[in-house]
C-alpha cells in the first residue's frame, strides 16, 4: 500500500500542482522569460495587464457574456425542470433524452451551425426572415456576430446541463409545502416568491456558482462567433496571447491573465463548497411522508407543447443545416433547386486529406489513450484517499479536485509551459498529458463515489488469505466497480473528443486532431469540408458511446 501511494503522490502532484506552479512562475517572470530561466521576479506582467488597452470592455464583455448566458438559460431550464417534474406532461422522457441529445454535441460544432443560421448576409433564419416579413434589407435583420447573440447561443447550449441540475432539485421538493397556501387561496406567483424560492434558494445558488465556474472556461462560442465580430472576452484572449495569431505569442502576459482567472475560480469553488456542506439544513424530503404531486397543465399543455418543439427544432437546428451545408459543393441556401447538386464528393475529398488521416490517428490516440490513463489513475487516486493510510491520502483527494478551479484554456497554457522545452513539446503527448490532468477530476468523483459503497471488510478477508493489493484491486474492485470505471472512461472519452481548447493551444502541423482540423477548416474557409468533418465528428461519438452504453447495459442485466 505503501507504494502505491508513493506512485500515487508523484503522478498527483507532476501533473495538477507542477503546472500550477508552472503558470504562477511565468507569471511573475519578466517578459520573454520562462519559469525556468533565471532572470529574478517581477509584476511587470500584472502591470501590463492592468494597462492593457480596451481592458474594461474586456471585462464587460465576459460579465455580460457570462451573466446573459446563465440568466437566459435558467429560465428556460427552471421551465423545462417545473414542466417535466411537477406538471402531468405527457412527453417528459422524451424531454430527457433530447436534453442529453442536446448535452452531447460539441459546442464548437453547434457555434458554426448557428454562423450558417443566422449570418446577416446568407443565413438561413434571416432569409426566411427577410421573405416573410418582405424585408428590403440585403443583411440581417438578425446579427450573429454580437454580443448578444453570443448570449443567445451560449444559452441554448447552457439550458441542458442547469436542467440536468435542476430537475432533481425541484423533484424533491415536497408538495405539502405548498399545500396549506393553496388551500387558502394564496396566488401561485405568491407561493412561488414566499415558499418555493426560499426553499430552492440554497439549491439555485450552488448551480448558479457551478455555472459560472463554467461558463468563464467557455472557449468555443467567443471562438467561433466571438472572434468573427471583434468580441473577446476573457477565455479568448488567453488563447491569442499563448499563440501566434497576433504575432509571437506572449507566454508572461497570458499567464498573469491565467492567474487572475484561477483566483476568480478558486473562490467561486470554496463558495461552491460553502454553499453545498451547509445544504442539509435546507432538507425537504421526510422519508415515508414524501409526497410528489404532479399539477394539471389544462389549456397550458398547447402552449407547452408549442414550446417544446420552438425550443427543440432551434436546438437541433444547427446540425441539420452543417449536414445539408456538407452535401454540397459549395454553401448554398437549403432549397428544391439545390437538391440537384446534392453530393458526397466533401466526405470524399475529406476522407482523402492528409489532414483529415493525421488528426483522425491523432484523436484516436489522445482520447483512447489519454481516456485509459485519466481513468486509471483516478482509480489509484480514489483507491488511496477511500482507503487512507495516513493523513495525507486525504490532500491527494483535494489536489486531485484542484483542476476544476482552473479553466481549461488556462490549464491547457499550463501544461505547455511545463513542457516548452523538453522534448515531449510539440507532439501529441504533450496534448494527451494536458487532456489526463484536465479530466482527473472527473474520473476521480466518479469512482470516489462508487468505492465509498464497498465495505472494506471484502478487501480485508482477501489481505487475510495471502493476497496482494494490485491483485485485489485487479480481480475483486475493478470487477464490482467495472460499470462506474466504464462510466468514467465514457465519460472522459467524449470530453476528450469535444474539447477544443487545449488541441489549439498545442497546435502544430504534426499534433492537429479533429477539433482543431474542424478549426482550420472553417477557417480556411472551406465551410462545406468543415461541414462534413462536423457531422463525421458528431457519427464518431455517437457511434463509440451507443454501443458500448448498449453493450454495458446489457452486461449488467445479464449479472443483475
Amino acid at each position: 500500500m505503501v507504494a502505491i501511494f508513493g506512485l500515487v503522490s508523484f503522478l498527483v502532484v507532476s501533473l495538477t500542482v507542477l503546472p500550477v506552479l508552472v503558470l504562477l512562475l511565468t507569471a511573475f517572470r519578466p517578459q520573454g522569460k520562462l519559469w525556468l530561466d533565471p532572470a529574478g521576479f517581477s509584476l511587470e506582467n500584472f502591470v501590463n495587464l492592468a494597462s492593457q488597452p480596451g481592458l474594461g470592455q474586456l471585462i464587460s464583455n465576459t460579465v455580460i457574456y457570462v451573466g446573459g448566458t446563465i440568466a437566459i438559460a435558467t429560465f428556460f431550464a427552471t421551465l423545462w425542470a417545473w414542466i417535466t417534474e411537477r406538471t402531468d406532461f405527457r412527453y417528459k422522457v422524451t424531454v430527457r433524452v433530447l436534453m442529453i441529445l442536446t448535452l452531447s454535441l460539441p459546442s464548437l460544432i453547434q457555434g458554426f451551425g448557428w454562423v450558417l443560421l443566422l449570418n446577416p448576409s446568407n443565413g438561413y433564419i434571416n432569409h426566411l426572415l427577410r421573405t416573410w416579413f418582405d424585408l428590403e434589407t440585403r443583411n440581417g435583420p438578425i446579427n450573429i456576430y454580437s454580443l448578444g447573440m453570443m448570449v443567445l447561443v451560449s444559452s441554448f447550449l447552457l439550458t441542458p446541463t442547469i436542467y440536468v441540475m435542476l430537475s432533481g432539485i425541484i423533484r424533491n421538493m415536497d408538495y405539502k409545502l405548498e399545500f396549506p397556501a393553496t388551500l387558502a387561496g394564496v396566488s401561485p406567483w405568491r407561493i412561488l416568491l414566499r415558499i418555493v424560492g426560499p426553499i430552492l434558494l440554497p439549491g439555485l445558488l450552488s448551480v448558479f456558482i457551478y455555472t459560472v465556474m463554467i461558463m468563464i472556461q467557455v472557449f468555443e462560442i467567443p471562438l467561433s462567433i466571438g472572434l468573427t465580430g471583434g468580441i473577446q472576452v476573457l477565455s479568448t484572449r488567453i488563447y491569442l496571447l499563448s499563440t501566434a495569431e497576433l504575432g509571437a505569442p506572449d507566454y508572461n502576459l497570458a499567464a498573469a491573465f491565467g492567474i487572475v482567472l484561477v483566483v476568480i475560480a478558486l473562490f467561486l469553488v470554496l463558495l461552491y463548497q460553502r454553499l453545498t456542506r451547509e445544504s442539509e439544513k435546507f432538507a425537504v424530503i421526510g422519508g415515508k411522508n414524501f409526497r410528489l404531486v404532479a399539477r394539471e397543465l389544462g389549456w397550458r399543455r398547447h402552449a407547452v407543447h408549442g414550446y417544446a418543439v420552438l425550443f427543440f427544432l432551434l436546438a437541433f437546428m444547427p446540425v441539420l443545416i452543417l449536414l445539408w451545408a456538407s452535401l454540397l459543393p459549395f454553401y448554398t441556401l437549403p432549397s428544391v433547386e439545390a437538391l440537384a447538386n446534392v453530393s458526397f464528393d466533401n466526405y470524399r475529398q475529406l476522407f482523402s486529406s492528409a489532414l483529415f488521416q493525421r488528426s483522425l490517428s491523432n484523436t484516436a490516440i489522445v482520447v483512447v489513450l489519454g481516456s485509459t490513463l485519466a481513468i486509471c489513475i483516478s482509480f489509484l487516486v480514489a483507491y488511496v484517499s477511500v482507503r487512507p493510510v495516513n493523513r495525507w491520502c486525504r490532500w491527494l483527494d483535494v489536489l486531485s479536485f484542484l483542476p476544476i478551479a482552473i479553466p481549461n484554456i488556462v490549464l491547457g497554457l499550463a501544461v505547455l509551459l511545463l513542457y516548452v522545452r523538453t522534448p515531449i513539446y510539440g507532439t501529441i503527448a504533450a496534448i494527451l498529458l494536458a487532456q489526463v490532468v484536465v479530466n482527473l477530476v472527473f474520473g476521480t468523483r466518479v469512482i470516489s463515489a462508487a468505492l465509498i459503497q464497498v465495505h472494506p471488510d471484502i478487501e480485508r478477508a482477501a489481505i487475510l488469505g495471502g493476497v496482494g493489493r494490485l491483485r485485489i484491486i485487479w480481480r475483486i474492485l475493478v470487477p464490482i466497480l467495472r460499470t462506474q470505471i466504464f462510466n468514467g472512461w465514457m465519460l472522459v472519452f467524449a470530453h476528450g473528443m469535444r474539447d477544443v481548447g487545449i488541441p489549439l493551444i498545442f497546435l502544430t502541423t504534426k499534433t492537429a486532431m479533429l477539433s482543431s482540423a474542424l478549426w482550420l477548416l472553417w477557417g480556411y474557409p472551406d465551410v462545406p469540408g468543415a461541414a462534413a468533418l462536423s457531422v463525421v465528428l458528431i457519427l464518431l461519438l455517437a457511434a463509440v458511446v451507443m454501443p458500448l452504453q448498449v453493450y454495458m447495459a446489457r452486461v449488467d442485466e445479464r449479472n443483475s
